[in-house]
């Protein structure tokens, strides 16, 4: 049995139905959890506070009691691998708080060896900064990624601009320079965040500039950053095709998870 973790105890899966969740009135935020640590927890529950600051909610958990909360939830439900989703909701002026393990669907090595397929949404997110619940979009995405067997789809804002994933950051690559949308309108992934530390080490060139859905041929690579799929290679945009080896990809996702591996070594004794 599955347990979701409350500011009222645990709950059964089977009953939370008893949460009111107004996603019109949510933010949350998805951890992964690796081997029992839960990767970059610091800037996760900063992100979230700049969530909870953009929508004027309460939230007054502090970061000792939020990981102690996670560490809870994977005892509860005897998981040391997977993803949990922190919701924080408010209720005719009531906060309610959940974590709770959720699916998820991680990369396999051939879509890490071959690349994935993608399409072009067009449609922008409200208040990109804030990890909202918003589910027209989610909607209109999982239809399309349905409909056209497509791992994700790559907003295109009314200008013509790729913003994100619908729940992801993209990134193009033309020669050794990386291209992504400023800060303004997306969602900061922290994934990209890394991502963006990553090439500052590499000393790799980075232009923080939308590419027009128009322009998308001109570029040598794309790929897809975010908490389940790490950094991941796109080998299509709709009839575009990529290759999926860029050589200075590759070098990324090396820097990555080697960066990885080193904050999950340094949290061994926690």
């Amino acid at each position: 049995m599955n347990f979701i973790l409350t500011q009222n105890g645990t709950l059964s899966i089977g009953d939370s139905t008893i949460l009111q969740i107004n996603p019109d009135q949510s933010v949350y935020e998805v951890i992964r959890i690796i081997d029992g640590k839960a990767l970059f927890l610091e800037d996760h529950f900063e992100r979230l506070k700049t969530s909870v600051n953009i929508r004027g909610f309460r939230f007054e958990m502090e970061f000792s009691e939020f990981k102690q909360n996670i560490a809870e939830l994977a005892k509860l439900n005897q998981k040391q691998t997977g993803n949990v989703k922190f919701v924080l909701s408010e209720f005719e002026k009531e906060n309610q708080w959940s974590f709770s393990f959720i699916p998820h669907s991680y990369p396999t090595p051939n879509n890490y060896a071959e690349g994935v397929k993608t399409g072009l949404l067009f449609a922008e997110r409200e208040n990109p900064n804030a990890k909202v619940i918003q589910n027209l979009v989610r909607e209109k995405a999982n239809q399309m990624i349905t409909d056209q067997n497509l791992y994700e789809v790559l907003l295109v804002d009314r200008n013509g601009q790729i913003t994100e994933g619908s729940r992801s950051n993209v990134f193009f690559v033309k020669g050794t320079r990386f291209y992504t949308a400023p800060d303004s309108v997306v969602l900061v992934g922290i994934t990209r965040k890394k991502v963006l530390e990553c090439l500052n080490e590499l000393a790799f060139p980075i232009s923080e500039e939308a590419v027009l859905a128009s322009e998308i041929s001109d570029f040598d690579a794309a790929f897809l950053t975010g908490t389940s799929p790490k950094v991941l290679s796109v080998n299509c945009i709709d009839n575009i095709q990529f290759s999926a080896k860029n050589f200075f990809v590759e070098q990324l996702k090396a820097k990555y998870n080697t960066m990885i591996e080193k904050y999950l070594d340094e949290r061994e004794d926690e």
